[in-house]
């Protein structure tokens, strides 16, 4: 199964659209948020503009997080909306997801994860811990370098990331 990762928007919805466009090209089948939206639109054009699950957590740039929930119940039920951590299970591969690395990290250790991502620093990142692979595929805003998100292979349990 091919999950996208991606994170750290901060509403940049140029970026966002080619980040949409290569999981649709790449046929992902899920996706995973690891946080910052900042404002609610972006909630609004990842909800319509993938039409399978998208797992969010929040960051610390997520404003109106009620503005955000509104959007997720009213219009895109496919917007899961998971707090600021997330466990998920894809075909019996679990996986972590926060924003924070530190927190990230300390899950990979854990070792009961075959994968866990995280965002906050707009870069990216591909460290194994143990048997998990962390990833922070970075950002798709493009503030500290290229905008990048990642795709995610259940499967082999490996990453790849791309840049936009």
């Amino acid at each position: 199964m091919l999950i996208g990762v991606f994170s750290d928007i901060h509403d940049n919805l140029e970026n966002l659209d080619k980040a949409l466009a290569v999981f649709h090209d790449r046929q992902v089948e899920s996706l995973i948020f690891c946080g910052d939206f900042c404002s609610p639109i972006p909630s609004r054009v990842v909800g319509g503009g993938f039409k399978g699950d998208i797992h969010v957590v929040f960051g610390n740039g997520d404003g109106d997080r009620f503005a955000i929930a509104n959007v997720a119940k009213t219009q895109y039920p496919n917007l899961k909306l998971h707090g600021e951590y997330a466990e998920l299970d894809f075909d019996g591969v679990k996986v972590a997801v926060t924003h924070y690395p530190f927190y990230a990290k300390a899950l990979a250790r854990t070792g009961d994860y075959q994968a866990v991502f995280s965002g906050h620093t707009h870069e990216q990142t591909e460290e194994r811990i143990g048997d998990c692979l962390w990833i922070n595929p970075g950002e798709v805003l493009g503030w500290k370098g290229k905008p990048t998100c990642a795709i995610y292979n259940t499967e082999t349990n490996s990453a790849e990331i791309i840049s936009l």
